[in-house]
């Protein structure tokens, strides 16, 4: 498969570039030169919602990965960038572009997906969809918690379905602990 790119040296340029075309995906290093590369994630989460964007950098820690996945990031890489991850990134980003937001998220079709069954129109209810919105977005892994009943399933379904990965199997796991029992 062959892409066209486009590059920009500094954070300007980017959001330049940004404001006049339309793009697939955005690869954006940490370090640059007027600013860093959350900024511009945090832009593009603005700007263009649609569009994935990853973080690659040479200064990666734990505590900057986590920063730009929750400002939007789609995924975090580290340098030297191994090229087959690379290309794997790139297709599964690629394929996040062809997904529709659930009902309620702020690009949203007129209608939810089939098979989605989180309904309702309260403040609550359109935030829950942004948020599974944002999180399906993101290759990070998700840790759904909460009571019985209040529906951690739904809430899984619908962040696989909106997924890079929503054309392979669902696999629910389900653990139990006791914390009274010890």
């Amino acid at each position: 498969m062959s892409l066209a790119t486009e590059s920009a040296a500094d954070l300007t340029s980017a959001r330049r570039l940004l404001s006049t075309e339309k793009f697939s995906l955005c690869l954006t290093d940490m370090r640059l030169p007027d600013g860093d590369g959350i900024e511009l994630v945090k832009y593009i989460q603005t700007e263009c919602k649609q569009m994935p964007v990853a973080m690659i950098t040479a200064h990666g820690s734990t505590e900057t990965a986590i920063k730009a996945l929750k400002a939007g990031a789609f995924d975090f890489v580290s340098k030297p960038v191994d090229l087959q991850k690379l290309r794997d990134l790139i297709n599964a980003a690629l394929r996040l572009t062809h997904k529709k937001p659930l009902q309620g998220s702020s690009d949203a079709a007129s209608t939810a997906p089939s098979g989605t069954s989180i309904t309702g129109q309260s403040a609550a209810i359109k935030q829950l969809r942004e948020q599974i919105y944002k999180l399906a977005r993101s290759q990070a892994p998700i840790y759904i918690s909460g009571e019985s009943g209040c529906g951690k399933e739904l809430a899984a379904r619908a962040i696989h379905q909106q997924s890079a990965r929503s054309d392979a199997p669902f696999h629910k796991i389900w653990w139990r602990a006791n914390c009274s029992a010890t």
